[in-house]
This record gives C-alpha cells, sequence and structure tokens, in this order.
C-alpha cells in the first residue's frame, strides 16, 4: 500500500528533474511514511528515440518489509515498475510463473516483484489473473511503452495529464494513436502530486464542476480539473509516443451464473474466501465493525479464519448516530478484541483537511466519521478489513425498494394521472431527509418519470430547477447531463432484468468506486492506514451481478447474507434499521459550523462569488437554519467546493 507518480516526457520542453519528482513525493509521504524511492533513466536531453522517465515511490510497508522490496522495482532489462495495493493471490500466482520460468532468480518475497514478472510474461492480459486492489505504472525503457492499469472496482486511484505533441498543454486528456503523438504524461495516486508540475492546467472543468453539483462526487474519467484525467476501475492503457490505447477488462455488472449451487450458500463461501484472502499481510490485520450486518458478517468471517481479531468502532455523544452500543455487543459474541472511541468532533477545525485530503471537491459528509476512525484505528493498526460494498451488491439501500415498490404502483394503478399526483407530495409535512415522510415524498414526486429519471431523483443533490437558478449564466453553458450514462443501463428490461437491477449497476460503475471508495482510499491514507474491503472481491462481485433482484430483495434487503450468515451473530444484527455512518451535518450547519460556511461563501473572493447566484444561496442558508426545509447536503457539498478552492488558492 502506497503512493505513486511518474513522469514520461519525449520533449526536451518537458525535460524531468530530480527536483519535480521530489516534489511529487513529498505530496504523497502521508501514503507511503516508511520509506521513498525515486528512479530517472537519464537527464540528458529527452527526445523521442531516448525519452526521459521519472518514477517516485511511497512506501507503506505491509509485505516483505525487507528494503530489498523497496520501490521503484527495476530488473536487468531496465523494466521498471511502481505499485500501489495488494495483490492477494500473488503467492499462487508466483507458483505459475515459476513453472514457466524455472530458472528465473527471485529477488523479493512479495507481490511487487510477481506484478513485474506477470507483465512480462502475459502483457496486458496479467491483470486478468490478479486478485486484489491496485493501480501499477510499467516503465519499459527498452521499447519506450508505460503500461498504466486500475483494479477492477476502482479501490486505488490513478490520475493523468498529458500533453500533445503539437500544443504546450492540453486538456489532459490521452491522445488516441492515429490521431496526436504526446509530448509528456504524468500520473499519480493523487491530484495534488500532478499540480506540482507547471505544464498541468489548474483550470476548472464546467463539466466536472456541475457533475459535482448533481452528484456530490465527480465521476471517472474526469477530474474538478481540465488538465487532469483519471483512469476508470477495470481500465488499463498503453502508452507511446504515439499515443495511447486503453482496455477496460472487467464489467462489475457482467455476471458469471451459479445456478448448480444455491445462492445463500455461495454466499457465504465466497465472502469467507474473500475474507481469508486479505488477511494476507506481514503486519497486523484489524476490522472496522460498526454493529451493522455488513461489518458484523465480516468481523465473524475473519474470526473464524484467523482466530484471534482486533476490531474497531467509533462512537459519538449524539444517540442518533451512535452505533457504539450494537458493535460492543457484537465484539463481544464474536470474542474479539474491541477497540471503541468516542469522538467529539470539533468539524470546523478538521473540515479544512479532509477537504485537502481529496484533492478536489468531494461532498459525501460520511467522510468525516471515516476521517476520525482512520485517524484512531492507525494508532494500533496498519491494516483494517471493512465492510464497505455490501450494500451495493446484495441490495441494501431503500432506494432499491423504492424502485420495486414504485413500478409495482404504476403497474397497478397506471391509469392514474402521476403528472398530477406527484407534484401533491411537495404539501406533505417532514423535512429531515432520512425521515419516513421525507421517504415518500420522495417517492411520490418521482413517480411520474421514467425508471432512470426517477432513480436519479433519489441519488442527486441538485435537480434541474436547482441548478439552472443556482448556476451564473457564463457556468450554465456547460450544463449537461449525462443521461445515457444512466439510462443505458435502464434499457431493455426482461423478466429478470429490470429497474432494480439497473439500479444496482449504476451504483456498481458510479457510486461504489467514485465516492464510497473514493472516500474510503483517501481518509484511510491520510493516517497512512490501509484498508481492504472483502466485498470487493471480484468472484464476489460476478456473483452478485448475476442475482435477480426478487433474490435479492425477498424478505428485505441483503436477505442472502441475512440468511447465510445467521448462525454467526445475534440475531438484532439482522433486524435492527440500517443507521449508515453518518454526522448531524444539519445541525452543525446551522450550529458549530454555521459561521465557516457563511464566511467562506459569502467571501468576495469565493468560488461561489464568481460561479453561483448569491440570491439563491442566501435563500437555501435561509431556508435551513429557519427548517423550511433541509439543504444539509447541499449545503455541505458547497462548503467542501469552497474549501478545496481556499486551499489551492492557498
Amino acid at each position: 500500500m502506497c503512493g505513486i507518480a511518474g513522469i514520461i516526457t519525449f520533449d526536451d520542453r518537458f525535460h524531468i528533474s530530480t527536483g519535480q519528482l521530489e516534489a511529487m513525493s513529498h505530496r504523497l509521504a502521508h501514503r507511503g511514511p516508511d520509506g521513498q524511492g525515486l528512479h530517472l533513466n537519464h537527464d540528458r536531453e529527452a527526445t523521442a528515440l531516448h525519452p526521459q522517465a521519472g518514477l517516485v515511490h511511497r512506501r507503506l510497508a505491509i509485505l516483505d518489509l525487507d528494503p530489498r522490496a523497496n520501490q521503484p522495482f527495476t530488473d536487468s532489462a531496465r523494466r521498471s515498475i511502481v505499485f500501489n495495493g495488494e495483490i492477494y493471490n500473488f503467492r499462487d500466482i508466483k507458483k505459475e510463473l515459476a513453472r514457466i520460468d524455472p530458472g528465473y532468480a527471485w529477488r523479493t518475497t512479495g507481490d511487487t516483484e510477481v506484478l513485474l514478472r506477470s507483465w512480462l510474461t502475459w502483457g496486458e492480459r496479467c491483470v486478468e489473473y490478479f486478485n486484489g486492489m491496485f493501480a501499477f505504472a510499467v516503465w519499459d525503457d527498452a521499447k519506450g511503452t508505460l503500461f498504466l492499469a486500475r483494479d477492477r472496482m476502482g479501490q486505488k486511484p490513478l490520475y493523468m495529464a498529458f500533453v500533445a505533441a503539437s500544443e504546450d498543454q492540453s486538456r489532459g486528456m490521452p491522445p488516441k494513436p492515429g490521431t496526436e503523438s504526446i509530448a509528456a504524461i504524468a500520473f499519480a495516486s493523487e491530484l495534488p502530486a500532478l499540480l506540482t508540475l507547471p505544464w498541468v492546467r489548474r483550470e476548472v472543468d464546467n463539466d466536472a464542476l456541475v457533475e459535482y453539483l448533481q452528484w456530490g462526487y465527480i465521476p471517472s474519467p474526469l477530474t474538478i480539473y481540465e488538465g487532469a484525467w483519471r483512469l476508470k476501475p477495470g481500465e488499463t492503457m498503453t502508452i507511446t509516443r504515439a499515443g495511447a490505447v486503453s482496455r477496460t477488462y472487467f464489467d462489475p455488472n457482467r455476471g458469471e451464473p451459479f445456478s448448480n449451487i444455491d445462492a445463500t450458500t455461495r454466499t457465504r463461501q465466497l465472502l469467507t474466501q474473500a475474507v481469508s484472502r486479505q488477511l494476507v499481510s506481514d503486519v497486523p490485520v484489524g476490522c472496522f465493525l460498526s454493529g451493522g450486518i455488513d461489518s458484523s458478517i465480516i468481523a465473524a468471517a475473519m474470526k473464524a479464519t484467523a482466530g484471534d481479531v482486533l476490531t474497531f468502532s467509533m462512537g459519538f455523544d449524539d444517540p442518533r448516530y451512535d452505533e457504539s452500543g450494537y458493535a460492543a455487543r457484537v465484539a463481544r459474541h464474536l470474542g474479539t478484541k474491541h477497540h471503541a472511541f468516542t469522538v467529539r468532533p470539533d468539524a470546523a477545525a478538521d473540515l479544512p483537511a479532509i477537504a485537502a485530503a481529496f484533492g478536489e471537491p468531494f461532498g459525501d459528509s460520511s467522510a468525516l466519521p471515516s476521517y476520525y476512525l482512520a485517524r484512531e484505528t492507525r494508532a494500533h493498526v496498519k491494516v483494517a478489513l471493512s465492510g464497505d460494498g455490501g450494500d451495493e451488491l446484495f441490495g441494501g439501500y431503500d432506494r432499491y425498494r423504492a424502485m420495486a415498490f414504485s413500478q409495482k404502483l404504476r403497474r397497478i394503478f397506471s391509469p392514474y394521472p402521476w403528472k398530477l399526483i406527484s407534484p401533491l407530495a411537495a404539501l406533505l409535512p417532514g423535512t429531515h431527509p432520512k425521515s419516513k415522510l421525507a421517504r415518500l415524498k420522495r417517492l411520490l414526486a418521482s413517480l411520474h418519470l421514467p425508471p432512470a429519471k426517477r432513480y436519479s431523483t433519489y441519488l442527486r443533490l441538485m435537480d434541474d430547477r436547482l441548478l439552472h437558478r443556482l448556476l451564473q449564466p457564463a457556468v450554465r453553458d456547460y450544463f449537461w447531463l449525462e443521461w445515457d450514462r444512466i439510462a443505458t443501463h435502464f434499457d431493455g428490461a426482461s423478466a429478470d432484468r429490470g429497474p432494480v437491477e439497473a439500479a444496482l449497476a449504476v451504483d456498481r460503475l458510479y457510486y461504489l468506486p467514485d465516492d464510497l471508495l473514493t472516500k474510503v482510499d483517501r481518509t484511510s491514507m491520510q493516517f497512512s492506514l490501509e484498508v481492504r474491503s472483502p466485498f470487493m472481491d471480484h468472484e464476489l462481485v460476478a456473483f452478485a451481478a448475476d442475482l435477480p433482484s426478487r433474490q435479492l430483495l425477498r424478505g428485505g434487503g441483503k436477505r442472502l447474507l441475512r440468511e447465510a450468515f445467521a448462525g454467526d451473530l445475534p440475531k438484532e444484527v439482522f433486524k435492527r434499521p440500517k443507521m449508515g455512518f453518518a454526522v448531524p451535518i444539519g445541525d452543525w450547519l446551522r450550529g458549530p459550523l454555521r459561521e465557516l460556511l457563511r464566511d467562506n461563501l459569502f467571501a468576495d473572493d469565493s468560488f461561489a462569488a464568481q460561479h453561483f447566484n448569491r440570491g439563491v444561496l442566501e435563500g437555501m442558508i435561509e431556508d435551513h437554519e429557519r427548517g423550511i426545509a433541509d439543504h444539509s447536503q447541499r449545503l455541505y457539498a458547497l462548503l467542501m467546493l469552497e474549501l478545496w478552492h481556499r486551499n489551492q488558492n492557498g
């Protein structure tokens, strides 16, 4: 688990210096405090025939703690690798490689050398052999090629910036062969490392800005900057001076049939196997435990496999958001060595650091508790398992049941004029977004919409009307909705694949990697903590993708998980309402965060002053403070946008 970065230049206008590499390394220091490495192939003029290649690595030592495993790792033929992540099945792959080439003399006992040898043996198809989370780069000095890869589910990040040969600056997108040759490319685990380079454009991408205002995060491959790009989950890219060729090697929604095995049995087998795989480590491994279904199951599977287990939970003084009591009961039941932390958040002081950790706007307020949990857990272990991804695989969110129920209503009462009934939803009381009335209002208000747009109303922070009012004309010109990205998953519904399956597909492609897993990576790595997610095991993902909604939702959400692990945990784990990992952000924005919000949004040099209609902002804040409406998540997203802006300009 580490931080990686690099620069390849075919044009001496973008000459690489060790100072540039050291600056990139400095920005990634929190990802790897146990060591750093730099590799520069030569310091002469960079040309098409003799490109310069500089690689950076920051190490968090988890496997093969010996310095011989330090990176960049280079073989005798001048092929170098930098790697972030873990390959859980590396020992099995190493056996296969040893069979293919029994004369090769291995220098290390970890997974980095296995990864490099896999690339040399199988080329771009090597990623299909890996079970793990990873982002890596391989530079072949003799051939002048760079290979980039990202894990199937997007657990590990990889950002890029390109310069085309015919211009000093470009939008950062990779040119395809035959369209434009490449002058330079840079890559990094986090955006701030890319921004140390003077040729990476820092202008705000207005398309990405509008996406952020809609969803609270920026979907791949966009970033907030015009000059930076993101490799998608499950994607590889081969880059030469002539251009870049990308390949998608994994689709999280392409299932694998399991007809000859009972689904409940198969769920238990695959999840237990995933947990067992992810215990590979040369340092102690812990487990996050909230007391909910997903984390409790991971802890139970870990206990059955590892015996002694360290579990970690966090509580708040506010009982509405405190799950620590549930976690303690599960820990006692399993007999784990439990560590419970009670946090009294100082959000006004902590939010600027959290905003800086993401390198671009990130509007999910659950980053706050994730940040605190990672901070406290890191005092005890370097590695922790988490339950992230269980909802997206096994139908745990209420919005999936809402999609199923709304479809049933439309079938039963199809003659009714839903377009007339839906506006009446606004007359219902209740403003708290998690209240039953608020959820009923959202359901009724969207019944007249086709499935794709109906589902988007459950996800979006700001609808079309609010965005049109909020954005200043110069920004509004960029207003676009990539409905095809969502709608394509709702088209062609069959008896076995309907709106619920489409909703799950959308979440696995966008919300899961670009919001949830991004949050986990940035908040944990801010404290040099490696978090592994057994639910992201690609065999388990492929199995879940083939499950029909009737099997997922019958008898309540996550039925298969409840049945598969019913004998391992107290019954109350499966019966209590889902709380989610949240903080009372709405109350804070009326109280301790009120001044921070107003001071930042209404400053003369604010991002909001340049892009948004002040009157609309004032109205949103006023309505929220008076309890007329709940704009908590919208205002939080706007505050984090502003804190990001101040950080990059400060």
